[in-house]
């Protein structure tokens, strides 16, 4: 069994007194921030007992985030419910913070690590890299970053997607975005192409759409062009119910004329008829993930040494009836005469 950790092991580890290192765990005064913030992120990373009955914070995960869009909330909301369970699991205390209000002096002694929950990580890891915390980004790293990242398997979801609905028989299809900029709807565009081009005939075409515009505008080009796609495969389930409520003031009937995929799994899919087929993304177990990654880097000394980690969750399917098999598309020579021009 291993040998428990002492407040003199901490000391000696440090190069503080005894004493010092006792009120800084106890919380009082007599040791500054910067020697207190020391003392408590040593105390997590040898495993040191904290005593429950003093008056130390427990070290504290910042949860980093930026205003979000309506469409977004489910997600955060999700990660950070995830990430607080296991962090009182493991004895931390997730605390949210506006990314646009954080600065280093607003980092407090009990600060042991970082999650960035924003779709722009660069505004954020500058600060990240010269606090030195362990840092989890719940978006893409770029390459060679020396951040750990935990990320849905965007590829692995395309590919079954294309999958599923290249088995419905479906050979013409869309994948439906406002913007590939994040790297997750880029990885879901080439897994869906990767797992559609497995069959013979098949063609992915990309629809792309301005929020001005609208879908409407995008998908009577698109006709406009020659296609006429019995499936679409839309970046996240706000575009898909978007997609599907144009398509029926359009008179295109879904699965009956096109057959619709979500993405997230959102709430909304079984609130709509008729109900969405979409992929589930595992949002609370990634907030779980990124916890317990920041936590084994604070186990021992060597932690923040490692390679930076990429971590990619699975996703699932969830089959409803919005996907059906595919059909001859009569019914784009209806539009024939009102396609807009380009």
């Amino acid at each position: 069994m291993a040998q428990r950790v002492t407040i003199q092991d901490l000391a000696d580890q440090l190069g503080l007194s005894k004493f010092s290192v006792s009120r800084a765990l106890s919380g009082k005064p007599g040791v500054g921030d910067a020697t207190r913030s020391r003392v408590l992120r040593a105390a997590h990373a040898l495993g040191y007992r904290l005593n429950p009955e003093l008056s130390h914070p427990a070290g504290q995960i910042l949860f980093v985030r930026q205003e979000i869009d309506l469409v977004s909330s489910e997600m955060w909301l999700n990660v950070q419910h995830g990430a607080e369970s296991e962090a009182e699991r493991l004895g931390y205390r997730i605390v949210p913070r506006q990314a646009r209000y954080l600065r280093d002096a607003d980092l407090e002694p009990a600060v042991v690590g970082l999650i960035l929950a924003v779709p722009r990580v660069n505004e954020v890891t500058d600060l990240a890299a010269r606090v030195g915390l362990p840092t989890v980004l719940a978006t893409y790293t770029e390459p060679e970053s020396r951040f750990d990242h935990v990320v849905c398997a965007d590829w692995e979801a395309g590919v079954a997607v294309g999958r599923m609905l290249a088995g419905l028989g479906h050979r013409q299809v869309a994948f439906v975005h406002g913007s590939t900029v994040p790297t997750g709807r880029t990885e879901r565009l080439r897994g869906f192409r990767d797992g559609m081009l497995e069959t013979h005939g098949a063609r992915v075409d990309d629809i792309v759409f301005d929020e001005v515009l609208g879908f409407g505008h995008a998908f009577r080009n698109h006709l406009r062009q020659g296609a006429a796609p019995t499936a679409l495969f839309c970046a996240h389930d706000g575009i898909a119910v978007n997609a599907m409520s144009e398509l029926m003031r359009l008179g295109v009937s879904v699965p009956d004329d096109i057959s619709v995929v979500g993405f997230s799994d959102f709430a909304v899919a079984t609130q709509i008829s008729p109900r969405l087929t979409s992929v589930r993304v595992p949002h609370v177990e990634i907030g779980a993930s990124m916890v317990r990654l920041i936590a084994d880097r604070l186990a021992s000394p060597e932690g923040s040494a490692r390679p930076p980690i990429r971590v990619g969750l699975t996703a699932e399917i969830v089959r409803r009836e919005s996907t059906g098999p595919a059909r001859a598309p009569h019914w784009a020579d209806r539009f024939a005469g009102l396609i807009e021009p380009a």
